[in-house]
């Protein structure tokens, strides 16, 4: 049978005849076959095809250049082996139309057809996630993902990355529900191959997790979403995800009477050179702790936010940025000792907290990272600007910074 995929890399191949190497080489060959075997249940117009193989083009006679790349097609089915290949692509009435001889497997069809009867809530549960599971197994990749910027694609690519989605979805919160928390995780790790930005295959991987005992790969999925999201949008994890990780802490803590076994798991396994860095969270409940301890015993602890900014109020690529704050957390991890903390609290900032410390020696702290920063990077296209605050106990909240 002739074997068509479109769910990631193209491909045609009838046994072991394949002529995907031929038709990838040239994307309107490429076009030409996916577009007319996607839209098998109609007839395209001559120029309806002219369109999409030429979008914005102006071509000299454009119906002999479409007969030119269509006798390409039908030389390359003909290379497939398969019997009257040329009537494989019809033309009838000024219209061409995708219509083999033989039956195909064309994987989008199988997807829709096994999506469809997954949906339907008439159907026993095991039978329906079964046709959800084979669904999710076929989606190798987004719908023509080297075509993802055409025009007709567009549609087409977010319709079944949404199927597949959803297919996750129903397929992962049936297998909570009745305790197959194992068989989450190849789901969502497949889905996150797929989609990386997609929240909920991360929440469900780390739900997962934890219902499997594997509260350590939880906490370092934790940390992973949260640098991915940083490093993509510059923004801190969502409530959702937030609060996930605080149920993912206090799960992990188990029954131990031997206390020496608690310090040795409470120990750095080895202490790196210079200070010490956390994720936002963590870094805000020691906060909490500081504030508490200053309100009682006076001590003044510092904290400081760093920034960094475009020059000149010119617009900065990503990747300058994300550069720019990897070499501000070597200098600050270097600059730094190693009773002080530090944290990424946005796409360009860290916010820095110095324990007993007066104003004068916290001052002198950040402005020789400040320095040592921009005597490492003199051609860098971004400035480093800081504020200086005290932590103060939340009934002094009025005298924060504006």
């Amino acid at each position: 049978m002739l074997e068509i995929r479109m769910l990631g890399e193209f491909s045609i191949k009838n046994g072991n005849a394949d002529i995907s190497g031929t038709i990838n080489r040239s994307k309107r060959l490429r076009t030409l076959f996916a577009f007319l075997i996607t839209n098998n249940h109609r007839e395209v117009s001559q120029d309806e095809l002219i369109d999409i193989l030429w979008p914005d083009e102006n071509i000299e006679n454009p119906a002999n250049t479409l007969k030119t790349i269509l006798h390409r097609a039908r030389t390359a089915v003909a290379a497939l082996g398969v019997e009257n290949a040329h009537s494989y692509i019809s033309y009838r009435r000024g219209a061409y139309s995708w219509t083999p001889d033989e039956p195909c497997f064309v994987d989008i069809h199988e997807f829709d057809r096994l999506c469809s009867f997954g949906e339907k809530s008439g159907k026993d549960n095991a039978g329906r996630i079964e046709n959800l599971v084979n669904a999710i197994e076929l989606y190798k990749g987004d719908y023509l993902p080297k075509n993802s910027l055409d025009h007709w694609v567009v549609p087409l690519f977010s319709y079944y990355r949404t199927k597949f989605a959803t297919a996750v979805h129903d397929t992962t919160t049936y297998f909570a529900s009745v305790g197959r928390h194992e068989d989450i995780i190849p789901l969502c790790q497949k889905g996150i191959i797929i989609d990386p930005y997609e929240e909920y295959f991360h929440q469900t991987l780390i739900l997962a997790y934890v219902a499997t005992g594997r509260q350590q790969q939880a906490m370092e999925h934790y940390d992973y979403v949260t640098a991915l999201f940083f490093n993509k949008f510059g923004v801190n994890p969502s409530p959702q995800l937030t609060a996930l990780y605080r149920e993912v802490v206090k799960s992990s803590q188990k029954t131990e009477a031997n206390l020496r076994v608690i310090i040795q798991d409470l120990r750095e396994e080895q202490a790196g050179a210079g200070c010490f860095y956390c994720e936002y969270e963590p870094f805000r409940t020691i906060y909490q702790l500081e504030a508490r301890a200053a309100a009682r015993s006076g001590q003044v602890v510092y904290i400081c936010l760093l920034t960094l900014s475009s020059a000149q109020d010119e617009q900065i690529k990503n990747k300058a940025f994300t550069k720019a704050m990897t070499k501000l957390k070597e200098t600050i991890t270097l600059t730094l000792r190693h009773g002080d903390l530090f944290t990424r609290y946005s796409v360009n900032q860290y916010l820095v907290m110095l324990p007993t410390t007066s104003f004068e020696s916290s001052d002198r702290v950040i402005k020789r990272i400040a320095d040592t920063y921009r005597r490492e990077n003199p051609r860098s296209p971004v400035v480093l600007t800081y504020m200086l605050h005290p932590v103060v106990p939340p009934e002094l909240d009025d005298i924060l910074p504006e």
